[in-house]
């Protein structure tokens, strides 16, 4: 069975993990630069999510946990609109390609995990979890690039206890 999972947002990630082979892939979020006079600002590109879930569809995969989300404090409106119109595209997305989707809470897989909210301490978890798979989240990118990876990661194994719990 092949789980695919996001971590939200410009610097989120999708996974792919496959239970039977154990072979896990990450993809950071695809995302677009718009701009004007302004500025330029980063955005989910809502053409490449579609893609790369289709992808996995095609794969097999069938089930998507998405990190559930809500603004945070003293974020400002607009980024706050945008952070919410990128989950968004994640679900819509997930059930344009017929996945079943299972929003859950961070504090929820985070909690099951043992996952802290430390964007360092957390790829540290995943690491410890899936030392096989550490040079996906070790290097390239940012922080916080990497931290969505990891836990990208740790939230489809998460999945896979979910759904194994169930059968």
């Amino acid at each position: 069975m092949i789980i695919l999972s996001a971590d939200p947002g410009v610097t989120g990630a999708v996974a792919s993990y496959d239970t039977v082979t154990g072979r896990l892939a990450t993809h950071d979020m695809p995302v677009l630069k718009k701009g004007n006079s302004a500025g330029v600002k980063s955005v989910l590109d809502e053409v490449e999510v579609l893609s790369l879930f289709s992808l996995y569809h095609d794969l097999g995969a069938r089930h998507f946990f998405l990190e559930q989300v809500n603004g945070f404090p003293g974020q400002s409106a607009p980024r706050a609109f945008n952070f919410g119109v990128g989950y968004g595209v994640l679900r819509m997305a997930s059930l344009a390609c017929g996945y079943q989707l299972n929003p859950v809470p961070a504090a929820t897989w985070k909690t099951a995990m043992r996952a802290p909210k430390d964007k360092l301490a957390s790829i540290q978890r995943a690491s410890e979890l899936i030392p096989t798979h550490s040079h996906l989240w070790s290097s390239g990118g940012s922080q916080a690039q990497r931290s969505g990876r990891a836990e990208a990661a740790m939230l489809a194994l998460y999945g896979e206890r979910v759904l194994g719990n169930r059968q």
